[in-house]
């Protein structure tokens, strides 16, 4: 059974050695302040991860027709997205030629496309992130239906009977990363550093508990790397296309 907020907030109270009725010097109990590094520590982990229990899907989000930019969670032309952490996968979807939009880094983005305005609108394939918004390229012709795949922060914990959105097999994880929040707050680095090495462990373990890797092998040439060089003292692969090349000593 999944522990709640004041079980989780007793167990780290009890970790660091101090009471949950403990006052700082302007008199804020340490209770209080441990439910502050908990939701610290759970927007940590889903930075770091979409995990399953946090992956969330919207399935009528929609374009607007000539409209390039398309906030995540409020705001005109919003997608209607709650509490994003990662955009993971957005299809177009319709009865007559569904895509899955490519995303592209802005960089790449603004080297190919400084004013997307200056292209014919028509069906996006493309995405970019900005801040809290996506801008597609191309400017949609038409309202399309995107359906959007999306990793979420969970809820803060705001009820001593709460439990958190990541469910008991994450308990452990998040009570370590809880822990060792308190004790960067504490100043007591040398705690710090130890739960610091136990929290990347055990998130590591739990990233690969879901084994989700999102990549193909691709073949590879045979040979060594090789170039063309007129002195083969300074080419140590020997390439054909030196002038000395297989001459004898």
């Amino acid at each position: 059974m999944a522990l709640t907020r004041i079980e989780m907030v007793s167990e780290i109270c009890d970790t660091v050695g101090k009471k949950t009725t403990a006052t700082t010097a302007a008199g804020t109990l340490l209770g209080d302040r441990v439910v502050t590094y908990l939701n610290f520590a759970q927007r940590k982990i889903a930075r770091h991860y979409s995990f399953y229990e946090l992956q969330a899907e919207k399935t009528d989000a929609a374009t607007v027709i000539d409209a390039k930019t398309y906030p995540l969670e409020s705001g005109t032309n919003t997608l209607g997205l709650s509490r994003v952490a990662s955009v993971n996968s957005i299809i177009l979807d319709d009865s007559e030629n569904s895509r899955k939009l490519d995303f592209w880094h802005y960089r790449k983005f603004d080297k190919f496309y400084p004013r997307p305005e200056n292209y014919s609108s028509g069906r996006p394939q493309i995405y970019t992130r900005w801040g809290n918004n996506l801008i597609l390229f191309k400017i949609p012709d038409a309202v399309y239906t995107l359906k959007i795949r999306y990793g979420q922060y969970a809820n803060d914990l705001v009820a001593d009977s709460q439990v958190t959105d990541f469910g008991e097999d994450k308990d452990q994880l998040i009570l370590t990363a809880g822990i060792l929040e308190t004790y960067l707050a504490l100043k007591e680095y040398t705690d710090a550093r130890a739960w610091y090495e136990l929290f990347i462990g055990q998130l590591e373990d739990a990233v690969r508990a879901e084994g989700d890797e999102d990549w193909e092998p691709e073949a590879q040439p045979f040979g060594n790397p090789s170039y063309s060089s007129g002195s083969p003292w300074n080419d140590p692969y020997g390439g054909s296309g030196d002038a000395l090349y297989n001459y004898p000593e």
